[in-house]
């Protein structure tokens, strides 16, 4: 990390040019949530509950703290996955007419 020294007028605190600046790399996609709050000198949930627009706070404590169950959900709810329908599969396999076995072809995707 590089260490940058700049002078500030009287009337503004360290801290509070340590939060813009933060929150204009942040903004600008420069540096990452936890980057950001380390370079405010506060706590990354502080950083993200008292600098981010309030709907992106929301988004981002979502995001953040969920499981990977609840990912691999919310992936499946948006893209409306139903599973595999058999049959279709079924009927696709005999279309194609495959003679090769099914290990065969399994070792072929490792190649």
């Amino acid at each position: 990390m590089h260490t940058v020294t700049i002078k500030i007028p009287d009337e503004l605190s360290s801290q509070e040019v340590s939060l813009s600046i933060a929150r204009q790399l942040y903004e600008k996609e420069l540096v990452s949530v936890e980057q950001a709050a380390k370079l405010a000198g506060i706590e990354e949930t502080e950083f993200i509950t008292s600098e981010l627009p309030k709907d992106q706070a929301e988004t981002w404590s979502k995001i953040k703290y969920r499981t990977a169950e609840d990912a691999v959900q919310e992936q499946i709810r948006r893209q409306r996955y139903t599973g595999l329908n058999k049959e279709k599969l079924d009927r696709l396999r005999d279309e194609l007419d495959i003679q090769e076995p099914l290990e065969l072809l399994l070792s072929q995707l490792n190649k």
